[in-house]
């Protein structure tokens, strides 16, 4: 993504200071009314948060039931030099703890993208060249365009390492844009002559472009990276000669995109922009809600295909290259205050998994696993009602989950990189995923809003292992209650 399209906040206008970003959520809600605690459902509460459907939140992180903010100090000034600049931020990230088990006062803060930025306006228009240096956390930096397919965050490199910092140098003449950049980390490395793990430098490289055309109305985008992601280290022994070879990722992306007027805003993420205080990125208001005179339309297409070198499950001695592909369809329909989407999005199983990396860390998916890719369709409604401030909404969603089954006839189904369930005993195989949320939303102040939504997921691959006769023990589908999940989140929520 550009990274001159940045996200503003606070009101007034200033071109240094300090600013908050801050979401505060009271909720109470229930992940399953019709379930109890010996479900595993601990009934209505405010402590419990992220009560979602599948399909919901597709372009943030958190959901719109956490509390978190960010504290932003920031400065922008002109250069000592003709047509030079600079800005920079230092950006913390806090989240109150929300275990349930180990509730107690304070926050998690961590480095959230603080960044300097220095440039140079050229002849012409918005013509800018400039360099930009993450000081921390450069997993804002990353390649893709929507949220959940985006790739090359600090995730990428396993075992998880803490700083990743990096620098983008851009070129930018109004939408169009092209961009090289580089991350690092510090992390552990293996070598079978040396006496231990040691310190080393793991590099990732990224690159892109975007051309806009008719008048902003239509973009074309492309991305490369490489990514240094771990060593192939699960081999039985040491003295293999693929014993500590690194796994070396790469990455393509490519978008279209296009809409009927430039005032309906491009479908971006707040998590792939930098923040900025500045009076042109700023609002008088948290609360927005699209609206165009008449008709408006606007269309996103993305695919993203990653490779790595990973070991072949069939012969320890080698390795083979294991390819995974992600994409998406966005679609959005204004009618004056009423928005209809038709979302369609594609991943499959080794994309799923890229991060881990594989099924089985650092290893490729065996000839004998039969697997099926994540596809779902998601739809959605809603209305504003300017004089009265409501918007009532509705949105459906249908998964087939992406699944593998083993060799022995166990099916399970991945539901993201680190979370997976093993389906009943004799099933035909994975079922699909029913899920919908009903919602309605109250602008009470600029700031604050009350929230109601009523929610329902069906997801009969769940199960529960008992012990059959003769103390065999199988999984048996988990109770109706829990299958057909109905929930609610009752909420007051400000944004300052």
């Amino acid at each position: 993504m550009p990274s001159s399209l940045l996200l503003g906040a606070l009101a007034g206008a200033a071109h240094a200071g300090e600013f908050m970003d801050v979401w505060v959520t009271t909720a109470l809600e229930d992940t399953n009314v019709r379930a109890g605690p010996d479900d595993y459902s601990p009934g209505p509460n405010f402590v419990m948060r992220g009560n979602q459907t599948f399909f919901e939140n597709y372009e943030v992180r958190w959901t719109d039931d956490i509390s978190q903010g960010h504290l932003v100090l920031y400065r922008a000034d002109d250069g000592f030099f003709p047509n030079w600049w600079s800005e920079a931020a230092f950006v913390l990230e806090y989240t109150p703890y929300l275990n349930p088990d180990k509730t107690r006062p304070g926050v998690f803060i961590r480095d959230d993208g603080s960044y300097v930025r220095i440039g140079r306006t050229l002849p012409g228009d918005e013509h800018t060249i400039s360099i930009t240096g993450y000081a921390v956390n450069a997993s804002r930096f990353r390649l893709g365009y929507s949220w959940d397919l985006a790739y090359g965050g600090r995730e990428i490199v396993t075992p998880a390492v803490g700083a990743m910092p990096g620098v983008r140098v851009q070129w930018q003449k109004h939408g169009s844009y092209v961009f090289v950049g580089a991350k690092s980390a510090i992390n552990q490395r293996t070598e079978e002559e040396w006496q231990g793990d040691r310190n080393a430098t793991y590099t990732s490289l990224l690159s892109g472009a975007g051309l806009n055309l008719l008048d902003d109305r239509f973009k074309a985008e492309v991305g490369l990276g490489s990514f240094q992601q771990g060593q192939i280290l699960n081999v039985r022994d040491t003295s293999s000669p693929i014993y500590g070879e690194m796994i070396t990722a790469l990455g393509t992306s490519a978008q279209l995109s296009f809409r009927t007027q430039a005032d309906i805003s491009w479908i971006q993420s707040s998590e792939l922009r930098l923040y900025r205080n500045s009076p042109e990125f700023m609002r008088d208001t948290y609360i927005s809600h699209r609206e165009v005179d008449g008709f408006g339309f606007m269309v996103q297409a993305e695919v993203n295909r990653l490779v790595h070198n990973l070991l072949d499950p069939d012969d320890e001695s080698s390795t083979v290259l294991e390819a995974g592909v992600a994409g998406d369809i966005q679609t959005l329909w204004l009618f004056n205050t009423t928005q209809f989407f038709a979302d369609f999005v594609y991943k499959d199983l080794p994309y799923i998994v890229f991060d881990v990396p594989g099924i089985t860390s650092g290893t490729a998916i065996s000839e004998s696993v039969t697997w099926t890719p994540q596809l779902y369709g998601r739809f959605g409604i809603s209305h504003f009602f300017p004089k009265a401030h409501v918007t009532p909404s509705l949105g459906v969603g249908l998964m087939q989950p992406a699944a593998y089954t083993t060799s022995d006839g166990k099916t399970f189904v991945q539901y993201t990189a680190r979370d997976k369930e093993a389906v009943p005993d004799n099933a035909a195989g994975a079922y699909n995923i029913l899920g919908s949320v009903l919602g309605l939303q109250v602008d009470v102040t600029p700031s604050t809003v009350v929230v109601g939504e009523l929610l329902y997921t069906r997801d009969a691959n769940q199960s529960r292992v008992t012990a059959a006769e003769g103390g065999v023990r199988t999984r048996v589908p988990e109770d109706p209650n829990v299958v057909n999940a109905l929930g609610f989140n009752l909420m007051l929520r400000a944004h300052f």
